[in-house]
């Protein structure tokens, strides 16, 4: 099986497992719905809109896979490429999709305790405020040097949280999109807003991090000549 066979395999895998949930989700009401997940802006899809797109995805499998047993793996790609210019060129923002399901709940928000009740100002007489009042020293001011380096201390010590570290299955992916995207002759600078808008790939600024990090290999696989 070809590497774009197994991407457009596990995509359809992933859709219908979606239209299933969905199918189960059509017994909810509106407010059980919103709350089952944590869902994009969408209208919610229809009965025959779940049933459409479950027999459509039913029947592109099939084809897929009768493909894949011919040989023929010219029609993956193809289906790749299609959904990319789909993506870049046909679609425009709608609300009516059917929104990608998990099945996973969306996390609960942790409680806040009760606040605590303010402290009530403790009374004093004018005897016990003189006297504190002439226990109050002065301290001295410390050296500017040392108060430099008191303020700096506290700073220095933040350290800046580290990026997630991508998977190695994610970067073999955005590797492989970007050398077969530089053989179509897209240019180095358009490659990640290109790989961003493909399904089921990361955010742009973690594409552009792959990229700059393995720019060496895919230029060099790039320019490799076709087996």
């Amino acid at each position: 099986m070809s590497a774009a066979n197994e991407r457009i395999a596990e995509l359809l895998d992933r859709w219908l497992a979606s239209v299933e949930l969905h199918s189960k989700y059509l017994e909810l009401d509106g407010e059980q719905y919103a709350t089952v997940q944590d869902w994009p802006k969408h209208q919610r899809p229809t009965k025959w809109v779940v049933e459409l797109a479950r027999a459509r995805l039913v029947e592109l499998k099939r084809h897929l896979d009768e493909r894949q047993a011919k040989g023929d793996a010219a029609f993956a790609e193809s289906l790749e490429l299609m959904a990319f210019l789909t993506t870049l060129l046909g679609s425009e923002h709608i609300d009516r999709f059917i929104p990608l399901a998990t099945g996973k709940a969306p996390a609960a928000a942790t409680p806040a305790g009760p606040p605590e009740p303010p402290a009530e100002p403790r009374k004093s007489t004018g005897d016990t405020t003189t006297k504190q009042k002439l226990a109050v020293r002065p301290r001295p001011a410390a050296a500017s040097g040392q108060g430099s380096r008191a303020k700096a201390a506290p700073a220095a010590a933040k350290s800046v949280p580290a990026r997630p570290k991508s998977s190695d299955k994610v970067i073999a992916l955005v590797i492989s999109d970007a050398v077969r995207f530089l053989s179509w002759g897209r240019e180095w600078p358009q490659l990640a807003s290109s790989i961003a808008r493909l399904a089921d790939r990361p955010a742009e600024p973690e594409v552009l991090a792959i990229l700059r990090a393995h720019r060496a290999e895919i230029e060099a696989r790039a320019r490799r000549p076709p087996d």
